[in-house]
């Protein structure tokens, strides 16, 4: 991961001699946080900068000579001498600093390089799926030593690669964030001073889909052009994010449907549709929920965010009644055909304590009306 406003990397030796034997220490002489950079990403300004070793620390064991040092932001080099006993080992302490507003979770720690396959080593301190959460520290422990009973063979050089991988889901929360405001804008016509009625045009047009539920996605090859509809009302600054930091901008998935989640006629807006024996039918009350998701579609169950709108009788301005909540839905088709999974289900959504968007949003409607 690239750098910027690198400081000046003061490497220093602390060398002495102890009853374990010579060693030698890395560590950063700069603080953390002026080694973050600042991202923005559609409407959200988050530090998506270094994930790094700040310090390499050699705490004990018992051996005739160590050194351990960082090598780049999450490799360590190693030049070690055992002593020819078979309990002779090297602890290194090695403390990383996550310079993100972001989540990554560990995923193993891999060999490099190695001078003598007879000296191996272990890792404690954390596991793996282990997360460490943005702006924090997270120290481990390798420990290493003689793998058998050959104890002639008693240097070793080696490099070591801790993987950490960024979580996307967290960065789906924030896409998730942008998302939503941005839709609050669509509803209330302050994207463009049409822009609900783009929407809504789009979602009365959905062909033999049409009915009391309807919805829209910007999935690849929607139908009636959702996708285009969706790009001219959110554009790539809020359906594109680069997700785990290589550069390259990965697809945000909306869908918004809408339908009457309160059970209330009374709130939230009406539309006529044209039902499949010609009848045009009126459907009051119904609520806009959008849902978000920066997953993949070759899983399963996929992480969505979501969140819900209304309108309150006698008002034009929609508001949000059930905030940005995280849940899960299960991946289908868009639309009936060949091929895999593009979508997700939006019936199968529930939120992480397993509520429906139905029972949030009616809980979210009484504590309105109780509050009033």
């Amino acid at each position: 991961m690239k750098i910027c406003k690198m400081q000046i990397l003061i490497l220093l030796i602390i060398a002495c001699t102890l009853i374990s034997g010579v060693h030698a220490s890395w560590r950063y002489f700069s603080l953390a946080s002026d080694l973050n950079e600042n991202v923005t990403s559609g409407m959200h300004a988050f530090t998506y900068g270094p994930f790094y070793i700040t310090e390499v620390e050699i705490v004990g064991g018992s051996y005739t000579g160590a050194i351990a040092a960082k090598s780049s932001e999450t490799h360590m080099t190693t030049e070690l001498t055992l002593n020819e006993s078979q309990d002779s080992t090297v602890t290194v302490n090695v403390t990383f600093y996550n310079g993100t507003d972001v989540n990554y979770y560990y995923n193993e720690t891999q060999t490099v390089s190695s001078s003598n396959s007879n000296i191996t080593y272990t890792v404690s301190g954390i596991e793996q799926k282990e997360e460490v959460p943005g702006n924090t520290f997270k120290t481990v422990t390798v420990t290493f030593g003689y793998s058998g009973n050959n104890v002639s063979q008693r240097e070793l050089e080696s490099e070591l690669y801790f993987h950490f991988v960024v979580d996307k889901e967290s960065i789906g929360a924030v896409a998730a964030q942008d998302a939503v405001a941005r839709f609050q804008d669509v509803l209330n016509n302050k994207v463009s001073p049409d822009s609900f009625q783009a929407l809504e045009e789009a979602m009365n047009n959905r062909g033999s889909n049409a009915s009391s539920v309807s919805y829209i996605g910007n999935v690849a090859g929607a139908n009636d052009k959702d996708s285009q509809v969706i790009q001219d009302l959110f554009t790539n600054q809020f359906l594109e994010m680069d997700l785990d930091g290589d550069g390259k901008s990965e697809p945000i998935t909306l869908m918004i449907k809408r339908e009457n989640l309160d059970g209330n006629t009374e709130t939230g807006d009406s539309y006529t549709y044209q039902s499949l024996f010609g009848i045009n039918r009126t459907v009051d009350g119904v609520e806009m929920t959008i849902y978000i998701t920066s997953e993949g579609f070759d899983q399963n169950k996929l992480t969505v965010y979501a969140a819900t709108y209304t309108l309150l009788p006698g008002s034009s301005e929609w508001i949000q009644v059930v905030p940005l909540t995280k849940g899960t839905a299960t991946a289908n088709k868009y639309s009936i055909g060949f091929g895999g999974n593009n979508s997700f289900n939006t019936d199968t959504w529930q939120s992480t304590d397993g509520k429906s968007m139905d029972t949030l949003t009616q809980d979210a409607m009484d504590a309105l009306n109780a509050g009033n």
